[in-house]
């Protein structure tokens, strides 16, 4: 089921206690411009379900996902710089043109994720596999093990790893797995 809400309609009803937002798509709200970002920075959202939500160009700054169900969520160009999204669930969510500066995503599943263009620079990091990582940016993130992303299948095309360097690619990444 896909439903519109706003922003504030969301905070709203997650204040009064409702954790379900499963396939929503959030729009925004009336009189803001439609290229704009779509504001939550700073939000305190934890364990919401936001399954296979639309949540293209929201501003996710600073947020507490803690526990969030973000499962096949579309973040396409969302800022998440600074949030906090350990424990949570995004597996096959799209992270494309993804802004992830300094996330804290410890614990996450981040399995089959499309993480074309997406920025992880000192973000802190869980393994994953089967992500496709074209043109990611992962200069500066934790841990840094070069194995982190290049295995368990991950799609690597121009990738940019750790300490800067590149993996041109394309290939799947196939080096021994690491525990978790």
């Amino acid at each position: 089921m896909v439903w519109e809400i706003t922003a504030e309609e969301l905070l709203e009803r997650y204040a009064d206690g409702e954790r379900n937002f499963a396939g929503i798509e959030l729009i925004q709200s009336e009189g803001v411009p439609l290229d704009s970002s779509i504001d939550l920075e700073g939000a305190i959202l934890r364990d919401i379900n936001l399954r296979g939500a639309y949540l293209r160009q929201a501003d996710l700054c600073g947020a507490d996902l803690c526990g969030a169900d973000l499962f096949g969520a579309y973040l396409e160009r969302a800022w998440l710089d600074r949030a906090i999204v350990r424990d949570a669930n995004l597996f096959s969510a799209n992270l494309s043109w993804c802004n992830l500066t300094e996330a804290d995503l410890r614990g996450t599943d981040l399995n089959h994720m499309n993480a074309s263009h997406a920025i992880f620079c000192r973000a802190k990091l869980t393994p994953f596999e089967y992500a496709i990582l074209i043109e990611a940016d992962f200069r500066g993130a934790t841990p840094a093990l070069h194995d982190l992303i290049c295995r368990g299948m991950n799609f690597i095309y121009k990738t940019i790893m750790f300490d800067g360097t590149v993996e041109r690619g394309p290939y799947f990444g196939q080096w021994k797995s690491i525990s978790k």
